[in-house]
């Protein structure tokens, strides 16, 4: 989170706006990146990554 300056209130500093911003664009792209290697849609790829989080989640 420090690195990308995602910390604090996202709505109070165009710092942590542009921080917000620049996860997400990060995690869409590694989506974007499974669903080419695996031959997935973008879609499953979010529907097979929630579910390994909940399985970790009530692990």
């Amino acid at each position: 989170k420090s690195i990308l300056d995602v910390e604090g209130n996202y709505l109070t500093s165009e710092k942590s706006n542009i921080g917000f911003v620049r996860f997400i664009a990060m995690v869409s792209n590694c989506i974007e990146y499974l669903s080419h290697k695996y031959g997935l849609s973008f879609y499953e790829v979010i529907k097979e990554c929630s579910k390994e989080l909940i399985k970790k989640g009530f692990s």
